[in-house]
C-alpha cells in the first residue's frame, strides 16, 4: 500500500476518534440517569428499598418526612419533562427533600411491592389497585397517615409553581383539614400576589 494512502487512513482512523472522544465528552454532566428498566430517575430517589410500603412510611415518619410515590413508565414525554424540567431546579427539590421520601414506581413493571395492608402484588397490579391511569402521577401518603391512605395525588405533569404548591399543600396539611386544592392554591396566590412575590408565568 503505497505510504501516503497508508498515511492517510491513520489520520482519518486519527480523527474518527478524536471525534468519538468529543461526542462522548459532550455528554452534558447533569444528563438524566436511567434505570434499567427504562425510568427516568434522579440520584436522591430513594432505591435502596425492598418496596415494603409500612417499612418505607416508617423510615420516611422517622425523619419527620411525608412519602410520595412516583408513578411513571418507559418511553412517557411528561415523565421525562418532570425530570429535566422540575427535577432541574434546585429550590424545588431542596423543598421536595426536605419533606418527603420518593419511590418511584415503574405503573407496568414485575418488581414486587408489599401493600400496607400486607398484599404483596406486582407493580403493575398494584397501579391498577390504586387506579393510576396517568403518568406521571405523584401519590402522597402523609406523614401521619398510619395505615398508608393515600392523602392527595397530582395526575399528570405539572409545571414547577403548581408542582411545588402540591407538596406544599400536604405539608400545610390542607387534603387533611378538608381544604380543597384549588381554594388553598388560591389562597397562596393572593398571599403571593399581596407580597408582589408571584412567580413568572
Amino acid at each position: 500500500m503505497p505510504s501516503l494512502l497508508l498515511s492517510g487512513l491513520r489520520a482519518f482512523a486519527f480523527t474518527a476518534a478524536l471525534l468519538a472522544f468529543g461526542a462522548l465528552s459532550a455528554t452534558p454532566a447533569g444528563a438524566m440517569e436511567m434505570r434499567s428498566d427504562g425510568i427516568h430517575t434522579e440520584s436522591w430517589m430513594k432505591s435502596m428499598t425492598f418496596l415494603d410500603l409500612s417499612d418505607d412510611l416508617a423510615e420516611a415518619k422517622d425523619q419527620g418526612k411525608g412519602l410520595v410515590l412516583l408513578f411513571e413508565q418507559p418511553g412517557c414525554g411528561s415523565c421525562k419533562r418532570l425530570h429535566e424540567v422540575n427535577f432541574q431546579e434546585p429550590a424545588l427539590v431542596d423543598y421536595l427533600t426536605q419533606n418527603f421520601d420518593f419511590i418511584q414506581i415503574n405503573m407496568y413493571g414485575a418488581k414486587q411491592i408489599t401493600d400496607f395492608d400486607g398484599e404483596v402484588l406486582s407493580e403493575a397490579k398494584y397501579a391498577e389497585k390504586h387506579l393510576i391511569n396517568f403518568s406521571p402521577t405523584t401519590l402522597f401518603i402523609g406523614a401521619d397517615a398510619a395505615d398508608g391512605a393515600e392523602v392527595f395525588r397530582l395526575p399528570g405533569y405539572f409545571k414547577p409553581y403548581f408542582y411545588q404548591s402540591g407538596f406544599e399543600y400536604v405539608v400545610d396539611q390542607g387534603p387533611q383539614n378538608g381544604v380543597i386544592f384549588p381554594r388553598w392554591l388560591k389562597a397562596k396566590r393572593d398571599r403571593l400576589a399581596a407580597a408582589d412575590k408571584m412567580p413568572p408565568g
